[in-house]
């Protein structure tokens, strides 16, 4: 078989010609079948084709830039050539009756309909050779080219030198608009002792190219989310082969020169079009694991005596999940705006990046809130055995819910504590190689995907002076249980009222959108960690047996306990009290019954403890042994 080969008229080929080029690459690459005990020229071979794959990725993005290009370039010129007609002035008529407003449905929503032009995606691959190789040499069929969400911006109405949703080309585009649409407007005191409020639009900030990652009527919330999280939809079929989630809200905060969005947290995201989502996480496999099922012995069946127990499959409660709003808002002295707009766009760079790491820090709250009090490590660790001890509890996970054993479990770190690994494996007696790559190895042959995030344990910093906690927090939790929700349209406004007037201020910049985080699935586990950057192994103290601490079950203590037959305990995949007279003495955690009036007969909770021993039923006022009467 031939090797595959560009053709030499490669910079002439259309995007149809270009996807066949993929796609034959693709194809010749997963041919090749490249595992760790590949041979040098196969895995040389294999080096080829993912360089010839990123040629044709790049060529398709170019080709895709170029299209857009030319699509605006079309829209000005046709609207420059408009020729515009005076309208005539209309006959005097009386005036007619004010009909009664037509009520606007509560579900409605109203969008702008236009033309849009089909720009090629290319394939998302990861930042190295060897990362898109492991990401196309699963044994699934080869990776299509799959849509990308963008973002676009675009004029608002009635700005002085923009047509009505012509593209803005970068965030120079849009402080232009804003200081054009301000320089049309009142310099005087209007609207009398009080004054009056104006916003006018100056761009507008949409979300595109989500796919059938959009919220609509024809497709459940519960469905939407699970599409969002699921690995599947991602190059290579994996969140480690394909080096992140894809999530497009990085896109807006790219223009900025100097701070940057490093440290972001990655997670799928979905578009939200109405006020929140209504969902269910669904029956928790633990407990159907722990109390669905009998087992009888011979003597036990022939004397006919034992309970053959059932389980009842009950109705999940659906939760409602509201959007939050967050935004941004900047005032600028008209002087300022005039004589000096570079500070203006500095700024709003600054505050962009900044709007981008406070989002970033909703969603990193959100999942700590949900993780709940953290599971204590001990206190005779080093970085070394804390690592260990991260593969440990995502060992556990898997067993709790029996995952797949390769299933993989992302880690978040604040980022200073790579740094904390990096010195204690060059603090080591014998000293391992303690690279980017090789941290990034450890964690990636035990199938977990580490995110080193900003916005969260940040580290104490006074000028040259830094200071370092005792411990760190860590959370886990399966590829895909979080994710985000979004509106898809965020509004960029200058506002210009007579009252700021006096004070020759007005607001640059207004932006608001909506957020929602998810937690589609199973639980998340706050790990605290020692943070001890020493060099120390487990040879140097062979005595010290590596334990995962307090809480080492792998979830948080239940706080409460739905009824069923049997009930399930809340948060999903938490640990039940130790036995029933623990649960009916608080310990370690109160139990809230769900709901709070005596449960009706055969309802009950299974504690840790097995068999009917370990069942339980809210009387209405206390926990009592065994189910409902």
């Amino acid at each position: 078989m031939e090797p595959f080969q560009l053709p030499e008229n490669f910079d002439t080929l259309n995007v149809d010609e270009l996807q066949a080029q993929l796609d034959a690459g693709l194809d010749a690459f997963q041919k090749l079948g490249i595992t760790k005990e590949s041979d040098d020229d196969t895995i040389t071979e294999g080096e080829r084709i993912a360089g010839l794959i990123t040629q044709v990725n790049e060529r398709m993005a170019t080709l895709g830039l170029e299209a857009a290009s030319r699509a605006d370039r079309a829209q000005a010129l046709l609207d420059s050539l408009t020729p515009t007609e005076p309208e005539p002035e209309p006959e005097p008529a009386p005036e007619p009756e004010p009909a009664p407003p037509e009520a606007v449905k509560p579900d409605a929503v109203i969008s702008p309909e236009g033309e849009t032009v089909e720009t090629p995606q290319p394939v998302a691959a990861a930042a190295s050779p060897a990362r898109r190789a492991a990401a196309n040499a699963a044994p699934q069929v080869p990776v299509k080219a799959r849509p990308q969400a963008r973002t676009l911006l675009t004029a608002a109405a009635d700005v002085p030198g923009f047509s009505t949703g012509a593209a803005l080309d970068g965030l120079d585009a849009v402080v232009a608009a804003v200081l054009a649409r301000c320089k049309g407007l009142p310099t005087t005191r209007i609207g009398g002792r009080d004054g009056v409020r104006q916003m006018y639009g100056a761009a507008t900030i949409s979300f595109d190219g989500y796919g059938d990652l959009s919220q609509k009527a024809s497709q459940d919330d519960y469905g939407l989310v699970w599409a969002a999280g699921n690995e599947s939809r991602l190059p290579g079929n994996s969140l480690i082969a394909a080096g992140g989630w894809c999530a497009p809200s990085t896109t807006l905060y790219d223009m900025c020169q100097y701070e940057t969005i490093d440290g972001i947290l990655d997670t799928p995201e979905f578009n939200v079009t109405r006020g929140g989502i209504r969902w269910t996480t669904g029956p928790d496999f633990s407990d159907i694991y722990d109390n669905c099922g009998f087992f009888l012995t011979e003597a036990e069946a022939i004397a006919g005596t034992a309970e053959k127990t059932c389980c009842m499959v009950d109705c999940p409660p659906f939760e409602e999940i509201r959007m939050d709003a967050i935004g941004l808002c900047v005032k600028t002295p008209l002087l300022v705006q005039s004589q000096y707009p570079e500070l203006v766009r500095r700024f709003m760079e600054g505050v962009l990046v900044a709007h981008a790491h406070k989002v970033n820090k909703y969603m990193i709250d959100a999942i700590v809130a949900a993780a709940g009090p953290p599971v204590t490590g001990g206190t005779d660790e080093t970085v070394s055995r804390a690592l260990n001890k991260l593969d440990l509890q995502a060992i556990g996970m898997r067993y709790q819910y029996r995952m797949s054993q390769t299933q993989t479990i992302e880690v978040v770190l604040p980022f200073w504590y790579k740094a904390l690994i990096r010195i204690d494996w060059d603090m080591q007696q014998f000293s391992r190689e303690a690279s980017e790559a090789a941290i990034a190895k450890w964690f990636s042959d035990r199938n977990l995907a580490p995110q080193w995030v900003y916005d969260w344990q940040d580290l104490v910093v006074d000028g040259c002076t830094v200071t370092l906690p005792d411990t760190v927090n860590v959370l886990m939790y399966p590829a895909g249980t979080w994710v985000k929700g979004t509106a898809d349209v965020i509004n960029v406004n200058a506002v210009y009222d007579s009252a700021s007037l006096e004070s020759n201020v007005y607001t640059a910049l207004f932006m608001e959108g909506g957020i929602l985080a998810v937690q589609k699935c199973t639980h998340t586990c706050n790990i605290e960690l020692t943070a001890c950057a020493s060099g120390r192994v487990a040879a140097a103290d062979i005595a010290a047996c590596l334990t995962l601490g307090a809480g080492s079950a792998g979830g948080v203590a239940a706080t409460g306990a739905t009824a069923g037959i049997p009930g399930s305990w809340t948060p999903g995949g938490s640990t039940p009290p130790a036995n029933v007279a623990d649960l009916a003495a608080g310990t370690p955690n109160a139990v809230t019954a769900l709901p709070a009036t005596a449960w009706t007969a055969g309802q009950y909770v299974q504690t840790a403890t097995v068999g009917g021993a370990g069942q339980a039923h809210w009387s209405g006022a206390a926990w009592v042994a065994g189910p409902a009467a």
